[in-house]
């Protein structure tokens, strides 16, 4: 094939390549053929060779490229185009404002949350809803509904609440105009109740959204994909409310309908099946401990949804559901097998080249938790320090939402302090000089009581939700433990200058809470943490810590020296 020469050719080729799927020799390499044109298209539109029209009426058109690019499954093109949309957009909006069309916004707004892009997400949407209280229309309900489901997506279920409440209100005059919004603020309302675990508040939340479903069934058929989806939520919903085998025959019925309607790797057919596996994981006890065969065939088969979500152009291994997904299966796994019978499971490793990857896998892993965030570190400086623009800021919105974060550091008056640098002409540690060089250093003061500062900072603003402890022990490598993801970072070298304040210099893992890692992690934690003094407890006995440094360096002076009499290296006294 040709390449594409403009924005309507690449909308007919890709329209072309949704609609009919040729499973021939032939027909693939045709496929083939027609998504290396898309790429090579928006490649160009990329760098500045094809002609980039950035016109109100055709930006929709670039919209409307980049769902059908996801769709085909071609999601770093379908990124690419909207980072260049999004950029001209910008660009153009330098003096005036040329795109008043809320709905142009919000559209786009929710290819991002589609591309697991969350935070640039909720940024466009907020846009699209100034927008649209600016020039007065109608978007105002539909934008509401989408800022709600991002809000939940990016652990914020309070302010997707707030959201959710205002879509519906300002649909409450209009019950049967725009089914659509009101089908998605109903679903975060009913996600938020599920929960909650407020059996009143379930309820309600189910009886509204069971309206909202039959509603929009009558209008786009029940067999339509968001439909199904709906349904589906509905049923477990249903079933969690009333577990009966009525219900859990409703779910299984519709899994089957997603199968024959949508085929087996469309998004709401993955979701189908994991959400049928998860109720009767339930419903067999799973998260009361029981392993049986009916859990261990309920974890199968919502492994088999995990593995297809991967695949799936729908989704992909990115993709927020995706996530979840295998989020979901690690608890699975983990409620019915016994910490030593784990297994010793990497799901990742990363190597120094791949820093950035394992920097941006730490950040996803902050922004998604909502329970507990444990460190084990030597400073901490990546958690604690804003210049480092490493996680920091991950931390503190973590704290806002209320999430607690735990964490170990290593005292600065252990036996590390043998290694600390020291000018040629100097002696080198010694029990009279060794407090010195420690306080002299630089890994002292500019890693660990600036850490100690910001720690302070920050539980002064979230006195309930930080501590900090202190441990006397080497530590053996950096570990960071949420509810779902642990990362273990060994450290090579003793030498404390070069274990805060660098790259990778070795390598990383990262393994789910279903691996006997993540169970030996927790376990080495909470022993640190029992050991460990609170700052309060360190900062008043400094000076014992001190004397002890002082103590351990004057005992290894002292054996070296009896070692080097008996060698005959100094001279008796």
């Amino acid at each position: 094939m040709n390449d594409i020469s403009d924005l309507d050719a690449a909308i007919a080729v890709a329209e072309e390549k949704a609609e009919h799927d040729d499973d021939s020799a032939e027909g693939q390499a045709i496929a083939r053929e027609s998504e290396a044109a898309l790429i090579g298209y928006v490649d160009r539109l990329r760098s500045g060779q094809a002609l980039w029209e950035d016109e109100p009426e055709r930006i929709s058109r670039y919209a409307r490229l980049v769902e059908l690019l996801l769709a085909l499954g071609l999601d770093k093109a379908a990124v690419d185009l909207t980072d260049t949309t999004l950029r001209a957009m910008r660009l153009s909006e330098i003096d005036q404002v040329v795109y008043r069309e809320p709905e142009l916004w919000n559209r786009l707004g929710s290819l991002l949350a589609e591309q697991g892009d969350l935070v640039r997400a909720m940024a466009v949407l907020d846009c699209a809803l100034t927008r649209a209280h600016e020039y007065e229309t109608y978007e105002v309900p539909a934008i509401l509904a989408n800022l709600s489901v991002v809000s939940l997506q990016l652990g914020d279920p309070d302010a997707a609440g707030i959201w959710a409440d205002k879509a519906l209100d300002s649909l409450k005059y209009e019950q049967d105009k725009d089914l659509e919004t009101r089908l998605t603020a109903d679903r975060v309302r009913l996600d938020l109740a599920r929960a909650s675990g407020d059996e009143q508040d379930l309820r309600s939340a189910l009886e509204s959204f069971d309206q909202s479903v039959a509603r929009y069934v009558e209008s786009e058929g029940g067999d339509h994909a968001r439909a199904i989806g709906a349904r589906v939520a509905l049923a477990a919903a249903r079933h969690e409310a009333d577990p009966s085998l009525e219900n859990l025959a409703r779910l299984e019925l519709l899994y089957v309908t997603a199968q024959v309607t949508l085929g087996l790797e469309h998004r709401e057919t993955i979701i189908a099946q994991a959400t049928l596996a998860a109720t009767e994981f339930a419903a067999a006890g799973g998260w009361d401990g029981q392993a049986n065969e009916r859990t261990e065939a309920a974890v199968q088969a919502f492994l088999t949804a995990a593995t297809r979500a991967v695949a799936s152009p729908h989704l992909g291994q990115e993709h927020p559901q995706t996530h979840i997904l295998q989020d979901e299966l690690a608890d699975m796994r983990a409620a019915i097998t016994p910490d030593d019978k784990l297994p010793y499971h990497i799901q990742k490793v990363y190597k120094p080249h791949q820093n950035t990857e394992r920097n941006d896998a730490k950040r996803r892993a902050l922004e998604e938790e909502t329970g507990i965030i444990r460190l084990i570190a030597h400073a901490g400086a990546s958690y604690f320090l804003k210049e480092t623009r490493l996680f920091y800021g991950r931390v503190k919105d973590a704290l806002e939402r209320g999430v607690r974060f735990h964490v170990v550091i290593s005292s600065p008056w252990n036996s590390l302090a043998a290694f600390m640098p020291h000018d040629a002409g100097a002696e080198p540690g010694n029990y009279q000089n060794i407090v010195e060089l420690v306080e002299s250093s630089p890994s002292y003061n500019n890693t660990f009581l600036p850490v100690i500062e910001s720690y302070k900072l920050l539980k002064s603003i979230y006195p309930d939700l930080i501590e900090l402890r202190i441990t006397s022990m080497d530590v053996s490598g950096s570990t960071l433990l949420t509810s779902n993801v642990g990362f273990f970072e060994p450290y090579i070298t003793s030498n404390p200058q070069r274990r805060t304040r660098r790259g990778m210099s070795v390598f990383e893992v990262a393994f789910r809470k279903d691996s006997r890692y993540y169970a030996d992690s927790l376990e080495e934690f909470r022993a640190q943490w029992e050991l460990s003094s609170t700052w309060a407890e360190f900062e008043n006995s400094q000076e014992q810590h001190k004397a002890a440094l002082r103590s351990e360096m004057g005992a290894l002076a002292s054996v070296r020296m009896r070692a080097s009499v008996r060698r005959g290296e100094v001279p008796r006294p």
